[in-house]
């Protein structure tokens, strides 16, 4: 038994000395890492030449960088023993390829880089048709094909096929994979870069074991059972369960929408529900060691009244605000149908004679459903999804939603301020959503809260801007200042149930998340009999119990209660009391209305 473990041991020795041999190193390991650094530069230079620089392009970069002062140790040494051995000693250097001359194409290669595409593709249903889907998965498997079996067949000649494979499936993993991987470490770019890198080296790696070993059927299995597992979870998660764009009832059902049925109201005034992304109240703020008092102190000064203890049964922006439109926690199909347009409050107010008016800083609302507003912005005509998901892991970073609509803020500003500045012949509702302040990258860079504020600035200006004109132009009407949700600065700088335990979360860790500011310009006094708001879901029961002046209306709002609990541990907030965490029992607000 001793004896087999012995002359075990010597064949394997023997095989790294061979693998030593610089006749046998320099096509099997030299030429592999240049290919790798053809790989890497390539793709950095054509990604943010021809389309934006992002996560992916600066990993790229950094491994290029990272090979290629090795690279050039490497050549300078082969160079100086190609000049002893050649041309001092004469003696003759040849070059061990151990190449196979069969090109075998293993299509279960492709399941590995292909998992975290699935993962994305269920997260992201409520964006994508059928046809999206399909043109997705297969973008990918060309694109990961390319690297997995085109270009080590083309490299045969002077790198063996499967090593060639393993650093292209490395690198195609690593690629795809990385908004995981961001999402999983909250790494931000550069600061944590290496992150990428020791995963690209475990595939690697990895795809050595799979190749090199008799455990390669078990690698198989691994990765297959991987795949269904990353998918089930994504597909049937608690987390995950509003994924699914499954109607659930019809408008008949809802209650604003029976509470109005064939009613006319005595005034219809002109509505501006005006959002800034993730504009908390100034409790919040102060949280985070910002002061804002001056902007609620000047909206108080424009006639404003301010609600300082409103928070969102949903978070983030369409989980909110699908809600507030819909005045139910129900979808009624599509998650983005009633914020693109084709809500419960939309379609009321079309039958009270109003026009409607979408009006964003980007395209997110309109992804998957186009525009029901009778005036929108920006144009929905050549949104194609699948481009956008695409994209978007290409890129390296899945943000709260996908956003790559070629509008600058200034040319959303134009276009709100002279759809504002329209003499109107019917009565509006006019919904904007501008994109400052903004949330957190979901990275937690060390600058978040610095570069909140600065945001901060840019919003409250705009907010200005808005103000002057509608006043300017329509003096009776009702504006609504408000903000979405909040903006994901504490803890994970996302959902949190993952990271910490229930005992960790505080007051203002839900704060964070789900706090929306509020402020109400009415034309009359007759809201303070009846503007109790709690949720911002509240917001257009009240506004429609104060145009019809029936209290009745009020039976319309829904419970009070946050609905994805996962983004805070299982803490949740019930009437305005939070239930679980560090401040369990107390109220989610210490100001008092």
């Amino acid at each position: 038994m001793c004896d087999k473990y012995l002359e075990e041991g010597y064949r394997y020795g023997k095989r790294i000395e061979k693998f030593l041999k610089l006749e046998h190193f320099i096509p099997n390991v030299l030429i592999p890492l240049l290919i790798l650094a053809v790989y890497s530069g390539s793709f950095t230079i054509i990604y943010v030449k021809y389309i934006t620089e992002g996560i992916n392009s600066i990993f790229s970069g950094a491994l290029f960088i990272l090979l290629l002062p090795f690279i050039i140790s490497l050549l300078i040494i082969y160079l100086l023993f190609f000049i002893n051995k050649k041309l001092i000693k004469g003696e003759n250097i040849s070059f061990e390829l151990s190449l196979k001359k069969s090109w075998d194409v293993n299509l279960l290669l492709l399941v590995l880089p292909l998992t975290p595409v699935i993962q994305y593709l269920l997260n992201n249903l409520d964006i994508l048709s059928w046809v999206d889907r399909l043109l997705i998965v297969f973008f990918f498997v060309m694109f990961c094909g390319l690297y997995i079996y085109v270009f080590p067949f083309v490299f045969r000649k002077i790198s063996p096929i499967r090593t060639s494979t393993a650093i292209g499936l490395a690198f195609v993993t690593t690629i795809t994979s990385m908004p995981s991987l961001i999402q999983e470490f909250n790494w931000y770019v550069e600061s944590k870069i290496y992150i990428p890198l020791v995963f690209f080296a475990g595939i690697l790696i990895f795809t050595w074991i799979l190749y090199n070993t008799k455990f390669k059927k078990v690698c198989y299995i691994f990765m297959v059972i991987n795949l269904i597992v990353n998918s089930s979870i994504q597909l049937f998660s608690k987390d995950g369960g509003n994924k699914l764009n499954t109607p659930t009832a019809d408008f008949e059902e809802n209650k604003l929408s029976s509470l109005t049925n064939d009613r006319l109201p005595p005034k219809t005034p002109n509505i501006y529900f005006l959002i800034y992304e993730s504009y908390v109240p100034n409790e919040t703020m102060r949280g985070y060691g910002i002061d804002n008092s001056a902007q609620e102190e000047y909206l108080r000064e424009q006639g404003f009244v301010i609600y300082p203890n409103v928070y969102s049964v949903g978070s983030p922006s369409i989980e909110s605000l699908s809600r507030v439109f819909n005045v139910s926690t129900e979808f009624y199909g599509k998650k983005r149908r009633s914020v693109s347009g084709d809500g419960v409050v939309q379609n009321i107010l079309r039958n009270f004679g109003y026009k409607t008016f979408g009006i964003s800083a980007n395209d997110w609302i309109f992804l998957g459903t186009g525009s029901s507003y009778d005036y929108s912005f920006p144009e929905t005509e050549n949104l194609a999804s699948y481009e956008l998901l695409s994209l978007a892991i290409l890129h390296g970073e899945l943000s709260f939603d996908l956003i790559f609509e070629d509008v600058s803020h200034e040319q959303y500003i134009e276009t709100k301020q002279s759809y504002l500045r329209m003499n109107f012949t019917n009565p509006v509702l006019f919904y904007s959503h501008s994109d400052f302040p903004g949330h957190s990258t979901m990275a937690c860079s060390p600058d978040e809260i610095n570069l909140y504020e600065e945001d901060l600035l840019v919003a409250n200006h705009e907010m200005e801007q808005d103000i002057k004109t509608i006043k300017e132009m329509d003096p009776g009407a009702i504006i609504v200042i408000a903000g979405d949700h909040g903006p994901y600065l504490t803890k994970s700088c996302f959902k949190t149930g993952r990271d910490y335990d229930i005992s960790e979360i505080s007051r203002l860790d839900i704060q964070d998340r789900f706090a929306t500011f509020l402020a109400i310009r009415w034309p009359t006094i007759e809201y303070k009999n009846f503007d109790d708001i709690v949720v911002l879901q509240d917001l257009f029961p009240v506004i429609f119990t104060y145009i019809f002046d029936d209290g009745k209306i009020l039976e319309s709002k829904i419970e009070q209660d946050i609905i994805d609990t996962y983004q805070i541990s299982g803490v949740t907030v019930k009437n305005g009391l939070i239930y679980g965490g560090i401040n369990d029992g107390e109220p989610l607000f210490l100001i008092k209305k």
